[in-house]
């Protein structure tokens, strides 16, 4: 069986400009709400990383950094999300 959507491609247009500013507003909002709430979280883990350090709390410590970490790999990945969403679109599409 064939592909039905070979040689389709996603088009917003045909929605109207209206449509396509609103889509791309709430997109950015929500982008950028991601952003700041990963920076939050990485100062939280930061800060509690100093705090069980100097309070000499290692279990605490390995969790801080955890959070701190894996905000830190979101804050990158939110930040660079338009070059991987345009690279995949590249490679599979």
């Amino acid at each position: 069986m064939d592909n039905p959507l070979n040689g389709i491609l996603p088009n917003f247009t045909i929605f109207g400009a209206e449509f396509t500013q609103l889509w791309q507003k709430l997109l950015a909002g929500i982008w950028g709400i991601g952003i700041i709430l990963a920076v939050a979280f990485l100062i939280i883990g930061v800060t509690r990383m100093a705090s069980a350090s100097s309070g000499g709390n290692p279990n605490e410590y390995k969790t801080a950094r955890n959070q701190s970490l894996w905000a830190g790999i979101s804050m990158g990945v939110l930040a660079s999300l338009a070059v991987i969403v345009g690279a995949i679109l590249t490679v599979f599409g």
